[in-house]
């Protein structure tokens, strides 16, 4: 079994606004706890699968499910009920973190996006991404997608 490839689940949560909005890896149930002491009170789950929101029922952690295909941009509606949740549970002193299989192309898109609509340029919110997480590497439709939400 190789257990190397995977991470603990702190060290793979990477803020892309500090206390307010991270990126993560697909958790475990037993990593739940852990992440709500790393600080995070709600989760975004961007799979398109629902494995693992019945974890976030039983942890009674807020979630939101906006279902994305592999290498695929999610939708405009997606990302803007994205942004109503991540406010609406900041609001409520909850960070939020985004979380797709790796926490690398959905994930990074998805956060992204929701640079783009809090008003940053294509350029400053990939800056923003990847210092956060050097590894996010997006698919030529993800990119398509974030440079029309903004206009470019």
């Amino acid at each position: 079994m190789d257990r190397q490839a995977i991470e603990p689940i702190r060290e793979n949560l990477w803020w892309v606004i500090e206390g307010k909005l991270a990126g993560v890896r697909k958790p475990t149930a037993e990593e739940i706890s852990e992440l709500h002491e790393a600080g995070i009170g709600a989760i975004v789950s961007v799979m398109d699968d629902p494995s693992n929101l019945d974890l976030y029922q039983q942890a009674a952690m807020p979630h939101l499910w906006l279902p994305t295909k592999g290498g695929t941009a999610p939708t405009t509606e997606q990302v803007q009920q994205l942004k109503h949740f991540v406010e609406t549970q900041n609001q409520l002193g909850h960070a939020v973190a985004v979380h797709c299989t790796s926490g690398r192309r959905r994930t990074g898109t998805m956060l992204a996006s929701y640079l783009i609509l809090s008003g940053y340029s294509y350029d400053k919110a990939m800056q923003t991404i990847l210092d956060a997480n050097p590894d996010v590497e997006l698919r030529s439709a993800q990119i398509a997608f974030l440079k029309e939400l903004a206009g470019e």
